[in-house]
């Protein structure tokens, strides 16, 4: 039996939780296609080096738009992936899952399980899905004064389900296949499902994360009509989000992908694959509270429920990567339930938001975050918040502003919060053999 202990105001006090017989869920590959680059190793230099990848947006006219900048992808090439067919039914957001999903296949070294694919399944998070394509057949019956044909292809581009069926395709994979889309924390949830899923012995491998490319002007002007866009850095758009600072106007939109093989630690250790940190502990509800609001306790009681599910007490973490969005209501609200998990600690936690970098990629935030977390786990590096240049007094936490940190990490957690107050909280643990 563990006691978890040392939370404030009696959270921890006496919870006790039954000692695990299930499967331990590792990280055996990975894979990426983000704003600040589309390798392993790209995003690990850009994301810690703290190059801003947040950019003028020029695939359409913003000249009607309050904020005209996002994190954009600029180094994938879908010629050198795709033939002609293949660019022709898989949207932005499929393409991106994809090209992630294969990185993480072959680094994970899939073919192993080429007579056994059915013990492999995939689970996808998106927000949106193909809404550049929708937009194109609205555009096609609406925009002028006649209609004009609609895309053959329109159907297998907006489903949202195209990119977890491109990867079972593309890979053979037989085992189940789900799309999940709970807001902006879709790629934190499907990642959290996969290790259940192995956990519990249904399969012994999953391919999981997010995958999303949201950068469209009607969504661009819905998110700003709703007053949640930096709308004052168009010609400094590096400077936009500014995360946990008392000058914080908003978020940036932004598109990627990323995605993970996680795998049973008896099927990994049985063929020897590398193993880059465990997914450890879960932690997903609802605020009940409000559609487009987050609510405190909800989020709170998100990351005790991945510390439980870990098997972790509150000071066995070294970092929390935070949602971290930059706006007004958001920031502060997350620190407070830091606050409420880790009391007096609170302060001096090392806390930062991948978005100050490259911007908010909806349902793939998450992903891509889980995925920062693991690296910052696995190097014992921090990845910095950029633009905090004025700390609010409200957000009581270490930011870890500007810079990236070296720290030793044994475990972290990685925060996603979604309208609809749907929290997902994954605690990631450094795999010591």
């Amino acid at each position: 039996m563990l006691i978890v202990g040392g939370g404030p105001a009696g959270l921890f006090a006496n919870w006790s939780v039954n000692l695990k017989t299930i499967q331990r869920v590792v990280v055996t590959g990975r894979g990426v296609v983000s704003p600040v680059g589309s390798s392993i190793q790209d995003y690990w230099e850009g994301l810690f080096g703290g190059i801003s990848a947040v950019r003028k947006i020029t695939s359409f006219d913003t000249a009607k738009s309050a904020c005209q900048i996002a994190g954009i992808v600029t180094d994938f090439d879908a010629d050198a992936h795709f033939n002609f067919r293949e660019k022709k039914s898989y949207e932005r957001f499929t393409q991106f899952g994809l090209v992630a999903a294969l990185q993480a296949a072959e680094e994970a070294k899939l073919q192993d399980f080429e007579s056994d694919s059915g013990q492999i399944g995939v689970i996808i998070g998106t927000g949106v899905g193909g809404i550049t394509s929708y937009a194109k057949a609205y555009d096609a019956l609406f925009a002028g004064p006649e209609e004009r044909p609609i895309d053959t292809y329109t159907i297998p581009r907006i489903m949202n389900s195209a990119v977890s069926s491109a990867i079972s395709i593309r890979l053979g994979i037989r085992g189940p296949n789900i799309t999940l889309n709970t807001a902006c924390s879709s790629g934190a949830n499907a990642i959290g499902q996969a290790m259940q899923w192995i956990r519990e012995g249904r399969l012994r491998a999953v391919i999981c994360g997010g995958s999303e490319a949201p950068v469209t002007y009607g969504l661009l002007r819905a998110w700003d009509a709703l007053g949640v866009l930096s709308r004052k850095h168009n010609e400094t758009p590096e400077t936009a989000c500014k995360p946990f600072d008392k000058n914080r106007r908003g978020f940036v939109l932004a598109e990627g992908a990323a995605i993970l093989v996680l795998e049973s630690l008896e099927s990994a250790q049985k063929r020897n694959a590398e193993i880059f940190g465990e997914i450890a502990g879960f932690g997903s509800n609802c605020d009940a509270a409000s559609l487009t609001n987050p609510d405190e306790t909800g989020v709170a009681e998100a990351m005790r429920l991945a510390l439980v599910d870990a098997e972790l007490n509150p000071e066995d973490i070294g970092y929390i990567n935070a949602h971290g969005t930059g706006t007004r209501l958001n920031d502060p609200l997350e620190c407070r339930a830091i606050h409420k998990i880790f009391g007096d600690r609170a302060s001096t936690l090392p806390v930062s938001s991948n978005k100050s970098v490259f911007g908010h990629a909806m349902g793939a935030s998450s992903a891509l975050e889980a995925l920062a977390t693991l690296l910052a786990v696995q190097n014992d590096c921090v990845p910095p918040t950029l633009n905090c240049d004025e700390q609010d007094p409200e957000c009581d936490i270490d930011p870890v502003p500007t810079n990236s940190r070296k720290l030793k990490i044994e475990a972290a957690l990685s925060n996603s919060f979604a309208f609809g107050g749907s929290n997902a909280v994954l605690a990631i643990r450094k795999w010591n053999p």
